[in-house]
C-alpha cells in the first residue's frame, strides 16, 4: 500500500501523539473534513473527504462569527440612485415596437401575393 493510502482510525489517533504518528492519511483533528494529511512533523492543507482531494489552509476558522454590535449599520449617503427612465420612454418603446410588428407582417403579406 502507498503511503498517501495509509488510513487510521480515530480510536489509533488518540492513543498516539505527534511524535509517533505514522506520515499518511488521519482523521482531520480540525474535524472539517473526513482525513488530513499528517506529513511527519505537521497537519498539512492537503485534505480528503469520501475519495475526493482538496486543499483545506490550517489557520482558516469556518466557524460563523457572532456580531456584538446591537447598533444598526449607518445608511450609505454617498451612494448613486438607479437610472429611471422617464415614462415617455417607455410608450414610445413599446409604440415603435408596434409599428415595427405592423411593418415585418405588411412585408410578409405582400411577398404572399406577389
Amino acid at each position: 500500500m502507498a503511503a498517501d493510502d495509509t488510513t487510521t482510525t480515530a480510536g489509533d489517533q488518540q492513543h498516539t501523539s505527534d511524535a509517533q504518528r505514522a506520515t499518511g492519511w488521519h482523521a482531520d483533528p480540525f474535524g472539517r473534513h473526513q482525513q488530513r494529511w499528517w506529513d511527519g512533523t505537521g497537519w498539512s492543507d492537503k485534505i480528503r473527504d469520501h475519495g475526493a482531494y482538496g486543499i483545506d489552509p490550517i489557520g482558516i476558522d469556518t466557524a460563523p462569527v457572532a456580531i456584538s454590535e446591537s447598533i444598526p449599520a449607518a445608511p450609505i449617503e454617498d451612494a448613486l440612485l438607479p437610472i429611471a427612465r422617464p415614462r415617455i420612454a417607455d410608450k414610445l418603446a413599446v409604440l415603435l415596437g408596434c409599428l415595427v410588428f405592423l411593418a415585418l407582417v405588411a412585408v410578409f403579406v405582400v411577398a404572399m401575393t406577389v
